[in-house]
Protein backbone atom coordinates (compact mmCIF):
# COMPACT_ATOMS: atom_id res chain seq x y z
CA UNK A 1 0.00 0.00 0.00
CA UNK A 2 1.30 3.82 -0.83
CA UNK A 3 1.56 5.24 2.38
CA UNK A 4 1.83 9.18 1.04
CA UNK A 5 -0.29 10.37 -1.76
CA UNK A 6 0.51 13.19 -3.85
CA UNK A 7 -2.63 15.59 -4.50
CA UNK A 8 -3.83 19.13 -6.53
CA UNK A 9 -6.63 20.54 -6.60
CA UNK A 10 -8.25 22.45 -9.27
CA UNK A 11 -11.64 24.76 -7.65
CA UNK A 12 -11.51 26.26 -4.66
CA UNK A 13 -14.69 27.40 -4.49
CA UNK A 14 -17.41 25.73 -0.59
CA UNK A 15 -16.43 22.29 -1.83
CA UNK A 16 -12.89 22.85 -2.81
CA UNK A 17 -12.07 25.08 0.25
CA UNK A 18 -13.71 22.94 2.57
CA UNK A 19 -11.86 19.63 1.33
CA UNK A 20 -8.37 21.40 1.56
CA UNK A 21 -9.83 22.56 5.05
CA UNK A 22 -10.94 18.89 6.24
CA UNK A 23 -7.99 17.66 4.90
CA UNK A 24 -5.35 19.79 6.90
CA UNK A 25 -7.18 19.20 9.95
CA UNK A 26 -7.71 16.03 9.92
CA UNK A 27 -4.42 14.69 8.98
CA UNK A 28 -3.37 13.14 12.13
CA UNK A 29 -6.77 10.75 11.87
CA UNK A 30 -6.56 10.04 7.90
CA UNK A 31 -2.96 8.37 8.33
CA UNK A 32 -3.99 6.40 11.58
CA UNK A 33 -7.37 5.22 9.94
CA UNK A 34 -5.98 4.90 6.08
CA UNK A 35 -1.78 4.97 6.70
CA UNK A 36 -2.06 7.61 4.42
CA UNK A 37 -0.07 10.88 4.55
CA UNK A 38 -1.91 13.10 1.94
CA UNK A 39 0.26 15.67 0.80
CA UNK A 40 -1.59 19.06 -1.27
CA UNK A 41 1.27 20.16 -3.43
CA UNK A 42 -0.30 21.98 -5.64
CA UNK A 43 -3.75 24.47 -5.62
CA UNK A 44 -5.95 26.25 -9.10
CA UNK A 45 -8.68 28.19 -8.98
CA UNK A 46 -10.00 31.28 -12.11
CA UNK A 47 -9.17 33.93 -9.34
CA UNK A 48 -5.88 33.62 -7.36
CA UNK A 49 -6.97 37.14 -5.19
CA UNK A 50 -10.45 36.06 -4.31
CA UNK A 51 -11.01 35.47 -0.42
CA UNK A 52 -10.88 32.03 0.83
CA UNK A 53 -10.90 30.48 3.76
CA UNK A 54 -7.83 29.06 4.06
CA UNK A 55 -4.21 30.39 3.62
CA UNK A 56 -3.30 29.72 -0.21
CA UNK A 57 0.08 30.95 0.58
CA UNK A 58 0.92 27.21 2.11
CA UNK A 59 0.39 25.63 -1.28
CA UNK A 60 2.72 26.21 -4.74
CA UNK A 61 -0.72 28.02 -6.79
CA UNK A 62 -0.61 26.92 -11.06
CA UNK A 63 -2.47 29.73 -13.03
CA UNK A 64 -2.33 27.06 -15.95
CA UNK A 65 -4.21 23.69 -14.28
CA UNK A 66 -3.56 21.67 -16.56
CA UNK A 67 0.09 22.14 -16.14
CA UNK A 68 -0.19 21.79 -12.73
CA UNK A 69 -1.75 17.96 -13.97
CA UNK A 70 0.84 17.62 -15.79
CA UNK A 71 3.67 17.41 -12.58
CA UNK A 72 5.77 14.10 -12.39
CA UNK A 73 4.83 13.84 -8.97
CA UNK A 74 1.07 14.15 -9.26
CA UNK A 75 -0.79 10.86 -8.25
CA UNK A 76 -4.35 11.89 -7.97
CA UNK A 77 -6.56 15.27 -9.61
CA UNK A 78 -8.74 16.35 -8.00
CA UNK A 79 -12.09 18.52 -9.39
CA UNK A 80 -14.15 20.99 -8.32
CA UNK A 81 -14.89 23.15 -11.00
CA UNK A 82 -17.84 22.28 -11.99
CA UNK A 83 -19.43 21.74 -15.11
CA UNK A 84 -19.53 19.22 -18.48
CA UNK A 85 -17.68 22.05 -20.59
CA UNK A 86 -14.60 23.97 -20.30
CA UNK A 87 -11.84 23.60 -18.37
CA UNK A 88 -13.37 21.22 -16.09
CA UNK A 89 -13.89 18.73 -19.07
CA UNK A 90 -10.12 19.74 -20.29
CA UNK A 91 -8.79 19.02 -16.34
CA UNK A 92 -10.78 15.39 -16.36
CA UNK A 93 -10.07 14.09 -19.91
CA UNK A 94 -6.43 15.91 -19.19
CA UNK A 95 -5.96 13.71 -15.65
CA UNK A 96 -6.87 10.32 -17.15
CA UNK A 97 -4.85 10.77 -20.06
CA UNK A 98 -2.11 11.66 -18.27
CA UNK A 99 -2.29 8.31 -15.82
CA UNK A 100 -3.31 10.40 -12.95
CA UNK A 101 -6.30 8.97 -10.98
CA UNK A 102 -9.19 11.78 -10.82
CA UNK A 103 -11.40 12.00 -7.96
CA UNK A 104 -14.63 15.20 -9.23
CA UNK A 105 -17.77 16.10 -7.79
CA UNK A 106 -19.13 17.13 -11.05
CA UNK A 107 -21.77 15.33 -11.82
CA UNK A 108 -22.73 16.87 -15.21
CA UNK A 109 -19.71 15.59 -16.49
CA UNK A 110 -20.26 12.34 -15.02
CA UNK A 111 -23.82 12.45 -16.65
CA UNK A 112 -22.66 12.85 -19.99
CA UNK A 113 -19.50 11.55 -20.71
CA UNK A 114 -19.05 8.66 -17.81
CA UNK A 115 -18.11 6.45 -20.56
CA UNK A 116 -15.49 8.15 -22.24
CA UNK A 117 -14.45 9.27 -18.98
CA UNK A 118 -14.16 5.20 -17.70
CA UNK A 119 -12.88 3.85 -20.94
CA UNK A 120 -9.56 6.08 -20.14
CA UNK A 121 -9.45 5.23 -16.92
CA UNK A 122 -9.89 1.28 -17.44
CA UNK A 123 -7.06 1.69 -20.21
CA UNK A 124 -4.70 3.68 -18.32
CA UNK A 125 -5.50 1.19 -14.73
CA UNK A 126 -6.46 4.04 -13.23
CA UNK A 127 -9.09 5.23 -10.98
CA UNK A 128 -11.90 7.28 -10.85
CA UNK A 129 -14.02 8.93 -7.44
CA UNK A 130 -17.13 10.27 -8.31
CA UNK A 131 -19.13 9.84 -4.77
CA UNK A 132 -19.47 13.63 -4.10
CA UNK A 133 -21.47 13.70 -7.48
CA UNK A 134 -24.57 12.08 -5.86
CA UNK A 135 -26.62 12.95 -2.78
CA UNK A 136 -23.38 14.77 -0.88
CA UNK A 137 -22.60 13.11 1.95
CA UNK A 138 -24.92 10.01 1.50
CA UNK A 139 -22.16 7.19 0.56
CA UNK A 140 -24.81 5.67 -2.58
CA UNK A 141 -22.04 5.26 -5.11
CA UNK A 142 -20.46 2.54 -3.41
CA UNK A 143 -22.90 1.05 -1.50
CA UNK A 144 -24.37 0.33 -4.94
CA UNK A 145 -20.38 -0.58 -6.04
CA UNK A 146 -19.64 -2.71 -3.43
CA UNK A 147 -22.24 -3.32 -0.92
CA UNK A 148 -24.94 -4.42 -3.07
CA UNK A 149 -22.56 -5.86 -5.72
CA UNK A 150 -24.59 -9.45 -5.28
CA UNK A 151 -28.03 -8.22 -5.44
CA UNK A 152 -29.84 -7.32 -8.81
CA UNK A 153 -31.80 -3.60 -8.51
CA UNK A 154 -35.05 -3.40 -9.47
CA UNK A 155 -35.74 0.53 -8.69
CA UNK A 156 -34.46 3.62 -7.20
CA UNK A 157 -36.10 6.21 -5.81
CA UNK A 158 -34.53 9.70 -4.58
CA UNK A 159 -34.48 12.75 -2.68
CA UNK A 160 -31.58 13.94 -4.63
CA UNK A 161 -31.35 17.78 -4.40
CA UNK A 162 -30.79 19.23 -1.02
CA UNK A 163 -31.31 22.51 -2.20
CA UNK A 164 -34.78 21.57 -3.51
CA UNK A 165 -35.87 19.73 -0.12
CA UNK A 166 -34.45 22.37 1.72
CA UNK A 167 -37.34 24.83 -0.12
CA UNK A 168 -40.13 22.27 0.10
CA UNK A 169 -39.76 22.10 3.44
CA UNK A 170 -39.43 25.68 4.17
CA UNK A 171 -42.53 26.28 1.98
CA UNK A 172 -44.17 23.69 4.17
CA UNK A 173 -43.09 24.80 7.71
CA UNK A 174 -43.42 28.40 7.41
CA UNK A 175 -45.54 28.83 4.96
CA UNK A 176 -43.35 31.09 2.87
CA UNK A 177 -43.78 31.60 -1.31
CA UNK A 178 -41.35 30.01 -3.71
CA UNK A 179 -39.32 33.04 -4.04
CA UNK A 180 -38.51 33.76 -0.09
CA UNK A 181 -37.83 30.11 0.31
CA UNK A 182 -35.11 29.93 -2.25
CA UNK A 183 -33.65 33.36 -0.69
CA UNK A 184 -33.38 31.56 2.50
CA UNK A 185 -32.30 28.63 1.20
CA UNK A 186 -29.49 31.12 -0.77
CA UNK A 187 -28.62 32.58 2.66
CA UNK A 188 -27.83 29.36 4.11
CA UNK A 189 -25.66 28.32 1.85
CA UNK A 190 -27.59 25.61 0.77
CA UNK A 191 -27.82 26.78 -2.87
CA UNK A 192 -26.02 28.58 -5.44
CA UNK A 193 -26.39 32.68 -6.19
CA UNK A 194 -27.26 31.07 -10.18
CA UNK A 195 -29.54 28.05 -8.69
CA UNK A 196 -31.68 27.26 -12.00
CA UNK A 197 -30.16 23.50 -12.57
CA UNK A 198 -31.09 22.49 -9.33
CA UNK A 199 -34.68 24.13 -9.08
CA UNK A 200 -35.87 23.17 -12.49
CA UNK A 201 -34.85 19.48 -12.14
CA UNK A 202 -31.63 19.51 -14.19
CA UNK A 203 -29.12 18.59 -11.38
CA UNK A 204 -31.69 15.75 -10.15
CA UNK A 205 -31.37 14.24 -13.84
CA UNK A 206 -27.67 14.11 -14.12
CA UNK A 207 -27.73 12.27 -10.55
CA UNK A 208 -30.36 9.87 -11.36
CA UNK A 209 -28.67 8.78 -14.64
CA UNK A 210 -25.19 8.27 -12.52
CA UNK A 211 -27.08 5.99 -10.10
CA UNK A 212 -29.39 4.10 -13.13
CA UNK A 213 -25.81 3.28 -15.05
CA UNK A 214 -24.36 2.02 -11.52
CA UNK A 215 -27.44 0.07 -11.08
CA UNK A 216 -28.36 -1.45 -14.48
CA UNK A 217 -25.26 -1.34 -16.21
CA UNK A 218 -27.24 0.79 -18.85
CA UNK A 219 -26.40 4.59 -19.98
CA UNK A 220 -29.54 6.20 -21.09
CA UNK A 221 -29.31 8.86 -23.19
CA UNK A 222 -30.53 11.61 -20.42
CA UNK A 223 -30.60 14.28 -22.88
CA UNK A 224 -33.91 12.68 -24.20
CA UNK A 225 -35.34 12.53 -21.18
CA UNK A 226 -38.16 15.45 -20.24
CA UNK A 227 -37.76 16.50 -16.90
CA UNK A 228 -39.66 18.84 -14.13
CA UNK A 229 -38.12 21.11 -11.46
CA UNK A 230 -40.40 22.81 -8.39
CA UNK A 231 -40.50 26.20 -9.59
CA UNK A 232 -43.80 26.44 -10.12
CA UNK A 233 -45.18 24.58 -6.87
CA UNK A 234 -46.71 27.40 -5.07
CA UNK A 235 -47.59 27.89 -1.36
CA UNK A 236 -50.93 26.69 -2.02
CA UNK A 237 -50.17 23.97 -3.45
CA UNK A 238 -48.48 23.32 -0.62
CA UNK A 239 -51.16 23.54 1.36
CA UNK A 240 -53.69 21.50 -0.59
CA UNK A 241 -51.32 19.30 -1.02
CA UNK A 242 -51.31 18.71 2.92
CA UNK A 243 -54.83 18.67 3.38
CA UNK A 244 -55.19 15.98 1.05
CA UNK A 245 -52.69 13.87 3.48
CA UNK A 246 -49.57 14.13 1.03
CA UNK A 247 -46.46 15.71 0.63
CA UNK A 248 -44.66 17.62 -2.38
CA UNK A 249 -40.75 15.81 -3.40
CA UNK A 250 -38.94 16.37 -5.86
CA UNK A 251 -37.41 12.72 -6.94
CA UNK A 252 -35.05 11.15 -9.19
CA UNK A 253 -36.54 7.59 -10.17
CA UNK A 254 -34.87 4.92 -12.25
CA UNK A 255 -36.18 1.56 -12.78
CA UNK A 256 -36.28 -1.58 -14.39
CA UNK A 257 -39.93 -3.40 -15.65
CA UNK A 258 -38.94 -6.48 -17.56
CA UNK A 259 -35.57 -4.91 -19.70
CA UNK A 260 -37.59 -1.80 -20.05
CA UNK A 261 -36.11 0.99 -17.83
CA UNK A 262 -36.63 4.35 -17.03
CA UNK A 263 -35.67 7.82 -15.86
CA UNK A 264 -38.21 9.88 -13.70
CA UNK A 265 -37.37 13.86 -12.69
CA UNK A 266 -40.72 15.74 -11.29
CA UNK A 267 -42.35 16.61 -8.00
CA UNK A 268 -44.46 13.70 -6.73
CA UNK A 269 -47.40 13.66 -3.76
CA UNK A 270 -45.81 11.35 -0.91
CA UNK A 271 -48.36 10.18 1.55
CA UNK A 272 -47.37 10.97 4.61
CA UNK A 273 -47.57 7.48 5.97
CA UNK A 274 -44.21 6.72 3.43
CA UNK A 275 -40.68 6.99 4.41
CA UNK A 276 -39.39 9.65 2.44
CA UNK A 277 -42.30 12.05 3.47
CA UNK A 278 -40.67 12.62 7.18
CA UNK A 279 -36.99 13.67 5.06
CA UNK A 280 -36.80 17.53 5.37
CA UNK A 281 -34.64 20.38 5.20
CA UNK A 282 -31.25 20.04 3.10
CA UNK A 283 -31.27 15.96 3.72
CA UNK A 284 -31.26 13.53 0.63
CA UNK A 285 -32.54 9.93 0.94
CA UNK A 286 -32.33 7.13 -1.51
CA UNK A 287 -34.62 3.92 -1.42
CA UNK A 288 -33.11 1.01 -3.13
CA UNK A 289 -35.05 -2.07 -4.27
CA UNK A 290 -33.93 -5.24 -4.99
CA UNK A 291 -36.00 -7.86 -6.82
CA UNK A 292 -36.75 -9.88 -4.22
CA UNK A 293 -38.09 -6.86 -2.42
CA UNK A 294 -35.27 -5.90 0.03
CA UNK A 295 -35.26 -2.20 0.81
CA UNK A 296 -32.49 -0.31 1.55
CA UNK A 297 -32.61 3.29 2.59
CA UNK A 298 -29.81 6.26 2.94
CA UNK A 299 -30.30 9.63 4.40
CA UNK A 300 -27.88 11.95 4.77
CA UNK A 301 -27.40 16.16 4.31
CA UNK A 302 -27.29 16.17 0.34
CA UNK A 303 -26.15 20.55 0.40
CA UNK A 304 -23.40 22.03 1.69
CA UNK A 305 -19.81 21.68 1.64
CA UNK A 306 -19.23 19.85 4.54
CA UNK A 307 -21.19 16.63 3.57
CA UNK A 308 -19.81 16.78 -0.02
CA UNK A 309 -16.19 17.35 0.55
CA UNK A 310 -16.25 14.63 3.11
CA UNK A 311 -17.18 12.34 0.08
CA UNK A 312 -14.41 13.76 -1.65
CA UNK A 313 -11.62 13.30 0.63
CA UNK A 314 -13.68 9.50 1.04
CA UNK A 315 -12.49 8.76 -2.47
CA UNK A 316 -9.10 10.37 -2.06
CA UNK A 317 -8.58 8.01 0.99
CA UNK A 318 -10.43 4.80 -1.05
CA UNK A 319 -7.03 5.44 -3.83
CA UNK A 320 -5.13 3.88 -0.98
CA UNK A 321 -6.76 0.70 -0.40
CA UNK A 322 -8.36 -0.59 -3.88
CA UNK A 323 -6.93 -1.41 -7.03
CA UNK A 324 -8.10 0.44 -10.07
CA UNK A 325 -11.53 -0.86 -10.40
CA UNK A 326 -14.16 -0.68 -12.98
CA UNK A 327 -15.68 2.89 -12.84
CA UNK A 328 -19.86 2.18 -13.19
CA UNK A 329 -19.01 -1.87 -11.98
CA UNK A 330 -18.73 -3.37 -14.96
CA UNK A 331 -16.41 -2.81 -17.57
CA UNK A 332 -17.26 0.45 -19.92
CA UNK A 333 -17.58 -1.64 -22.78
CA UNK A 334 -20.84 -3.88 -21.77
CA UNK A 335 -22.94 -0.92 -20.65
CA UNK A 336 -26.06 -1.10 -22.68
CA UNK A 337 -26.40 2.60 -24.55
CA UNK A 338 -30.36 3.28 -24.80
CA UNK A 339 -31.77 6.36 -27.20
CA UNK A 340 -35.25 5.42 -26.92
CA UNK A 341 -37.47 3.51 -24.21
CA UNK A 342 -40.68 2.00 -24.78
CA UNK A 343 -43.87 3.06 -23.50
CA UNK A 344 -44.98 1.69 -19.73
CA UNK A 345 -48.48 1.97 -19.31
CA UNK A 346 -48.62 2.42 -15.79
CA UNK A 347 -51.34 3.98 -13.56
CA UNK A 348 -51.45 6.65 -10.82
CA UNK A 349 -53.29 9.04 -8.54
CA UNK A 350 -53.00 12.50 -9.85
CA UNK A 351 -53.59 15.70 -8.13
CA UNK A 352 -55.00 18.41 -9.94
CA UNK A 353 -55.50 22.35 -9.42
CA UNK A 354 -57.09 24.85 -11.22
CA UNK A 355 -57.61 28.65 -9.97
CA UNK A 356 -61.02 29.60 -12.30
CA UNK A 357 -63.26 32.49 -12.18
CA UNK A 358 -66.23 32.18 -9.71
CA UNK A 359 -69.44 31.45 -12.17
CA UNK A 360 -71.58 28.59 -12.64
CA UNK A 361 -71.41 25.42 -14.09
CA UNK A 362 -67.58 25.68 -13.68
CA UNK A 363 -67.10 22.68 -11.72
CA UNK A 364 -69.50 20.81 -13.99
CA UNK A 365 -67.64 21.49 -16.71
CA UNK A 366 -64.81 20.72 -15.33
CA UNK A 367 -65.71 17.33 -14.48
CA UNK A 368 -67.30 16.66 -17.76
CA UNK A 369 -63.66 16.50 -19.17
CA UNK A 370 -62.26 14.60 -16.76
CA UNK A 371 -64.96 11.92 -17.64
CA UNK A 372 -64.71 12.26 -21.19
CA UNK A 373 -61.04 11.17 -20.73
CA UNK A 374 -62.43 8.33 -18.58
CA UNK A 375 -60.92 9.83 -15.27
CA UNK A 376 -62.56 9.43 -12.09
CA UNK A 377 -62.42 11.27 -9.14
CA UNK A 378 -61.25 10.01 -5.56
CA UNK A 379 -62.23 13.25 -3.81
CA UNK A 380 -62.74 17.20 -4.76
CA UNK A 381 -63.37 20.46 -2.95
CA UNK A 382 -62.94 24.08 -3.80
CA UNK A 383 -61.56 26.97 -2.08
CA UNK A 384 -62.63 30.56 -2.29
CA UNK A 385 -59.27 32.93 -3.59
CA UNK A 386 -61.53 36.19 -3.44
CA UNK A 387 -65.04 37.28 -4.87
CA UNK A 388 -64.20 36.62 -8.41
CA UNK A 389 -62.09 33.05 -8.02
CA UNK A 390 -61.47 29.76 -6.41
CA UNK A 391 -59.37 26.99 -6.14
CA UNK A 392 -60.85 23.26 -7.57
CA UNK A 393 -58.52 21.17 -5.97
CA UNK A 394 -59.18 17.42 -7.47
CA UNK A 395 -57.88 14.34 -6.34
CA UNK A 396 -58.04 11.21 -9.30
CA UNK A 397 -59.05 7.45 -8.87
CA UNK A 398 -55.80 5.49 -10.54
CA UNK A 399 -55.40 6.68 -14.41
CA UNK A 400 -52.68 6.61 -16.71
CA UNK A 401 -50.33 9.71 -17.39
CA UNK A 402 -51.93 10.01 -20.92
CA UNK A 403 -55.13 10.57 -20.25
CA UNK A 404 -54.60 12.80 -17.48
CA UNK A 405 -52.13 15.04 -19.69
CA UNK A 406 -55.24 15.23 -22.47
CA UNK A 407 -57.32 16.08 -19.77
CA UNK A 408 -55.49 18.91 -18.85
CA UNK A 409 -54.75 20.38 -22.15
CA UNK A 410 -58.74 20.49 -22.76
CA UNK A 411 -59.03 22.32 -19.23
CA UNK A 412 -56.05 24.88 -20.30
CA UNK A 413 -58.35 25.78 -22.80
CA UNK A 414 -61.22 26.76 -21.10
CA UNK A 415 -62.33 30.41 -20.90
CA UNK A 416 -62.78 30.01 -16.88
CA UNK A 417 -59.53 29.34 -15.92
CA UNK A 418 -57.28 32.16 -14.55
CA UNK A 419 -53.91 30.83 -14.94
CA UNK A 420 -52.66 26.94 -16.18
CA UNK A 421 -53.81 23.99 -14.26
CA UNK A 422 -51.48 22.30 -11.73
CA UNK A 423 -50.76 18.22 -12.56
CA UNK A 424 -48.76 16.29 -10.14
CA UNK A 425 -48.21 12.68 -9.73
CA UNK A 426 -48.67 10.31 -6.88
CA UNK A 427 -45.43 8.35 -6.13
CA UNK A 428 -46.76 4.58 -6.68
CA UNK A 429 -43.47 2.99 -7.81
Amino acid sequence: MKKSLNIVVAGLGTVGSTTINLIEKNKHLLFLRSGLKINIIGIHAKNKNKKRNFNIKKYRWFDNPIKMIKQKDVDAVIELIGGDKGIARKVCFEALKNSKNLITANKALIASEGLELAKIAEQNNISIGYEATVAGGVPIISTLKKSLVSVKIKKIIGILNGTCNYILTNMMEEKNDFNIALKKTQILGYAEKFPESDINGLDTLHKISILCTIAFGTKINYKKIPFLGIQSITKEDIFFVNKLGYKIKLLGICYNKQENYRLIVSPFLISKKKELSSVSGNLNAIIIETISGNKNILVGEGAGGDPTATSVVSDIINLSNNKPNYVFGVPYNQIKRIETLNKIDSKSLFYIRTLVTDKPGVIAAITSILRDHKISIKSLFQKQVNSRSFNVVILTQNTNNESVTKASIKLNKCKFLKESSKVLQVLHI
